[in-house]
């Protein structure tokens, strides 16, 4: 029993030895040598055996855990330049339901636009008004394309062209931008906007709305009017724009319409537009807004040739439809130096409820020709009221982005396989723009200065279907009338009512 405890004990050390790398596997042997062979019924061959094979396992299990390693340093170098490759591509998206193509970082970004509008209309005119010139037909007001984007974050950019408008325009620019919008000064919580190019500043609540969103084919012909003092699409220009969660504001110096063929000049007109709204009541399913804009020509612009100068201005407008080109009310070439546009604006929003009115009153600074008597400064005015309910339950939520509502997004896009019927919404509206100011009377020349551009009243009612964020079609009905004496002091009214009908695709 004396003799075998060694033996005993020498089996597992040297197997304990090999696997921790701390013997020798000659010093193994040596150890094994020193006990009686015999008695531990082991051989010192096969305790080298065993040994050798034990050394053995230990080098092939450092030869696998270095492939093992090995293969982790692979997968993960393949791993990090998947996700390199990944986030260098840029993603694409349908935002707002239009496609746009971004960065992963959001960097750079820049989404494709298009408004189409193709408009149908039938001109039911009085028997008062003799030329009959208001034609019935089709019309493409808008049909736009271009982009808007994003670079290094900061700055934004656009670039739309138009191939539509009121009838007899050639193709042109619609606007074409770059602004600058990574300074919070004064405390601001979202970044002032200074930009320079031509585009459409806000100039008034309905204008504030998109082309794309309105509740009627066209804007309330006073601000319609008001818009194309210092406004409109493609208006050269320079401003700032600033707002919070509830405010917007805006200061813009314009010039000319860029792409619009006109006379020509030897110095071009300048104006500007200052505007501000707020939001003084906020819910989850209401809006209260209230605003007022100034805005004017600065210098009309001078149209004559060689030395001598000629500014003038001539407000004239529409029946709020763009199928005829035939002007109702006009007060003709006014010699002038200058316009001053006053608004005030106010809206609410509840639920589908949505009820907006304008006021606004134009006064022109008239220049005196030659050695005639001075005459007054004219004035004229205008406003609207509208309302609409959205009978499938979506609505107009005020927006700070440029001051006014939103349009409408079906809850529910239509479709014949399970879904809905898109959005229904009904509207009405009553505008007035008088452009008489010392009119006179029936049967006599107007007075000294007078004008008699004629009174317009619309009545309109209006039934509108958005089957989706992107198609939509408007059907309005108007009865306008209008009030005005030629210069002998005989009656040209005009009554017409009119049926309309816009189809439309946007984003």
């Amino acid at each position: 029993m004396i003799a075998r405890a060694p033996v005993a004990r020498l089996v597992p050390t040297a197997a304990f030895a090999a696997l921790l790398c701390s013997v020798a596997p000659a010093a193994l042997a040596q150890a094994v040598t020193t006990a009686a062979p015999a008695a531990s019924g082991v051989s010192q061959e096969q305790a080298l055996s065993l040994a050798a094979r034990l050394d053995a396992l230990e080098k092939r299990n450092d030869q696998l855990e270095a492939q093992v390693a090995d293969l982790k340093a692979q997968v993960a170098a393949g791993q990090g330049a998947i996700r390199e490759e990944v986030h260098s591509q840029p993603s694409v998206s349908l935002a707002g339901s239009r496609p746009t193509f971004a960065t992963p970082d959001g960097t750079f970004k820049i989404a494709l636009r298009s408004i189409v509008q193709l408009d149908a209309a039938h001109y039911d005119v009085s028997p008062l008004r003799t030329d009959n010139d208001l034609g019935s037909g089709t019309n493409f007001r808008r049909v736009r394309f271009g982009f808007d984007g994003t670079a290094y974050r900061d700055w934004n950019f656009a670039l739309w062209g138009e191939w539509g408008g009121s009838g007899g325009e050639t193709p042109g620019l619609n606007q074409a931008w770059v602004e600058y919008a990574g300074w919070k000064p004064f405390g601001l919580t979202e970044p002032l906007r200074l930009r320079a190019g031509a585009w459409a500043t806000p100039t008034g609540l309905e204008d504030a709305t998109g082309a794309a969103d309105s509740l009627f084919l066209e804007r309330a012909a006073i601000a319609e009017l008001v818009r194309g003092l210092a406004g409109g699409d493609g208006r050269a220009g320079v401003g700032a724009f600033a707002r919070g969660e509830r405010w917007y504001a805006g200061a813009v110096l314009t010039g000319k319409v860029v792409g619009v063929p006109t006379t020509p000049e030897l110095s071009q007109q300048s104006g500007y537009i200052l505007r501000a709204a707020w939001n003084p009541i906020h819910g989850a399913d209401y809006d209260v807004h209230v605003g007022a804009s100034l805005q004017g020509v600065l210098e009309p612009a001078d149209t004559a040739l060689g030395p001598a100068e000629a500014t003038a201005v001539r407000l004239q407008e529409r029946p709020e439809l763009r199928v005829s080109g035939t002007r109702l009310v006009d007060t003709g070439a006014i010699a002038s130096n200058g316009v001053q546009a006053l608004g005030l604006e106010a809206g609410a929003s509840w639920k589908t409820l949505y009820a907006a009115g304008e006021w606004f009153k134009i006064d022109v600074s008239r220049q005196v020709v030659g050695t005639a008597p001075s005459p007054f400064d004219p004035a004229f005015s205008g406003w609207y009221l509208q309302g609409g309910w959205t009978l499938t339950g979506e609505r107009r939520a005020w927006s700070s982005a440029s001051g006014g509502f939103n349009g409408i997004r079906p809850a529910r896009p239509f479709s014949l396989h399970g879904g809905g019927w898109g959005a229904l919404e009904l509207g009405g509206r009553y505008s007035v723009l008088d452009l008489n100011d010392h009119a006179g009377v029936l049967g006599a020349a107007a007075p000294l200065g007078g004008i008699r551009g004629g009174e317009q009243k619309i009545s309109t009612v209006a039934l509108n279907w958005y089957p989706n964020s992107v198609v939509r079609f408007l059907l309005d009905y108007q009865w306008i009338n209008v009030d005005r004496l030629n210069t002998a002091g005989a009656r040209i009214d005009t009554d017409v009512n009119v049926i309309s009908l816009r189809s439309q695709f946007a984003f």
